[in-house]
């Protein structure tokens, strides 16, 4: 067994470890509100639950029994369709795909590394550094016992970042067509996963023979394609969320007045369609341009108004470095393919955020936090490998 392989397995059981904490002790990072019959409440106990996990329970026993889901659950529709089948062992099979993204992690990590020119004796540091923030993120643990989307979500955005990356080292088209169909399947999870799609098309294109002149042309028509279909296809679900209404009130983070923009009064209220939006938005360009400013600055900084001090404090110290890192890593690295992918992914969910709003938890962010944390670790290696023959000859 070589180090990195060690690294992995050691970073395994320490993720089982964290889950299996946070499986026993729920008081641990609580989650409260959760609205369905306690005949529902899944068993054992300490299966955590919010208030949208009675979502999933009820549309996972839809499906099951052949009933249909209602509009906001048919947005939802994959993790819907999971617990329905996995009801039993929803928390164990949320911690195995967790298994499997840190082993995307850890590979991902280790290939940009080799494209940025690393030292291979030094390739096991990003690995265990990326795996390790993965692995010992106790809210990551938390969400792998809860019945929520977010922890299936967050493993699977990692792992179709590394097969979008892995498709272009064989035989191209054969693993492309695989990739997007997985990519596709897991979209369903819920309604932000649709923009994986552009992302990975996207990130494609970038890589590809074609001239920047067709690069260009064919992202902008991947984005046309996808405009065209959030309109006139998943606007339902996306409606849903009130996007468009959020725009009007300058909503930042839902339900959150604190840090709400004042925006112009539109001319019609009651017109929230996804068109409607885009057209306030280009009426009043610097009143929208702020609003996602300050979208992506709490996004990113991950603090809530109504958190104490002292949990600011800590969010601020994991994200802060993390964010700044790893943007400063995605701009300097942005050359290599390994990089590039975790671009593709950060940027297209941070549009999301930037379109709609940042949720009151901050859980939105962590969708690419792993990704953009192996970006940071990628720096600081990078920085730690430079500096040691300095310090040695000293």
């Amino acid at each position: 067994m070589n180090n990195k392989t060690a690294i992995i397995a050691a970073l395994a059981v320490l993720l089982l470890g964290m889950a299996a904490f946070m499986y026993w002790h729920p008081g641990v990072f609580p989650m409260h509100g959760f609205t369905g019959p306690e005949s529902y409440v899944p068993s054992p106990s300490h299966v955590r639950l919010t208030g949208d996990s009675w979502r999933y329970i009820s549309g996972g026993a839809a499906v099951m029994n052949g009933e249909p889901l209602d509009a906001v659950q048919h947005s939802y529709s994959g993790y819907c369709l999971v617990y329905g089948l996995a009801r039993s062992c929803i928390v164990l099979f949320q911690v195995t795909v967790a298994v499997l993204a840190l082993l995307a992690i850890t590979s991902l990590a280790t290939q940009a590394w080799r494209e940025m020119g690393g030292a291979l004796r030094w390739e096991w540091l990003p690995c265990l550094l990326a795996g390790g923030l993965f692995a010992l993120n106790p809210e990551f643990a938390a969400w792998h016992c809860a019945i929520m989307t977010e922890s299936l979500y967050i493993s699977v955005v990692c792992i179709n970042a590394w097969l979008t990356h892995w498709a272009l080292e064989g035989p191209r088209k054969q693993r492309m067509f695989l990739v997007f169909t997985i990519v596709f399947i897991t979209a369903f999870l819920r309604p932000s996963g649709w923009i994986q799609l552009p992302a990975v098309v996207c990130y494609w294109l970038c890589a590809s023979n074609l001239t920047l002149k067709h690069k260009v042309g064919f992202m902008a028509l991947t984005a046309v394609v996808f405009f065209l279909f959030a309109v006139c296809f998943a606007s339902r679900g996306i409606n849903n969320q009130g996007p468009t209404m959020k725009l009007y009130t300058g909503e930042v983070v839902w339900q959150e007045d604190l840090w709400r923009v004042n925006m112009p009064p539109p001319k019609d209220i009651t017109r929230t369609s996804i068109a409607d939006g885009l057209l306030y938005g280009l009426r009043h360009p610097q009143a929208a341009a702020w609003l996602v400013a300050k979208r992506l600055i709490v996004m990113f900084l991950r603090i809530r108004p109504t958190y104490s001090r002292l949990h600011n404090l800590a969010l601020l110290a994991y994200h802060l470095p993390i964010a700044l890192l790893g943007l400063a890593a995605l701009l300097i690295y942005r050359r290599h393919p390994a990089v590039s992918v975790i671009t593709a992914m950060v940027a297209a969910h941070a549009l999301i955020v930037a379109l709609t709003f940042n949720d009151n938890d901050g859980r939105f962010t962590l969708y690419f936090t792993p990704l953009l944390a192996t970006a940071a670790v990628l720096l600081c290696c990078k920085i730690i490998t430079a500096l040691k023959p300095i310090a040695t000859n000293h």
